[in-house]
């Protein structure tokens, strides 16, 4: 069976109904299950995330920690509890991955691609460890403002941020 990337960040999500535990034919779900197509290496893993190095790194270090359940793009994420806790705890296993691994890199950079800049219909979280390489890949990620683009972790999780931890 032929695999494909789950191309189509310029559809609009259907936020929750287009979930799943698993995508046919999603190469990141079939990262997450261990498929035996796979031969990709994890740098981590637990129940709800993977991480794994990039196959086009645009910086020194750059991996990539998505969540074993197939979420489509930043734009099926809501403001709830559980969304907000998956997003940081991709973040932190970012950080503690590139901690380990770059800790004497110039900067570190967290986001995500928003529709239509994605490049695989699968949430992935780009832990970026500069300097980038080579260095004009940093317009990949640099947020476009009202065109999307790259988006930082950090604008997420305040925009998903739940309304009962808004008000308090």
């Amino acid at each position: 069976m032929r695999k494909t990337f789950c191309f189509g960040g310029s559809r609009v999500a259907k936020r929750m109904s287009e979930r799943a535990p698993m995508a046919d034919g999603c190469v990141f779900c079939d990262i997450a299950r261990r498929a035996s197509t796979s031969t990709t290496a994890l740098l981590y893993s637990d129940d709800k995330v993977v991480a794994f190095r990039d196959i086009n790194p645009s910086a020194f270090r750059h991996y990539l920690v998505i969540p074993v359940e197939h979420i489509p793009t930043v734009n099926s994420l809501q403001r709830i509890t559980y969304d907000h806790q998956l997003v940081s705890h991709l973040v932190k296993v970012g950080k503690d991955l590139l901690n380990q691994d770059a800790p004497n890199s110039e900067e570190h950079r967290f986001g995500f691609h928003q529709p239509p800049f994605n490049s695989v219909d699968h949430l992935h979280l780009h832990c970026l460890a500069l300097p980038f390489i080579p260095s004009w890949r940093h317009i990949k990620y640099t947020p476009l403002g009202p065109f999307g683009g790259f988006i930082e972790a950090e604008k997420i999780l305040e925009r998903i941020k739940p309304e009962s931890e808004v008000y308090s």
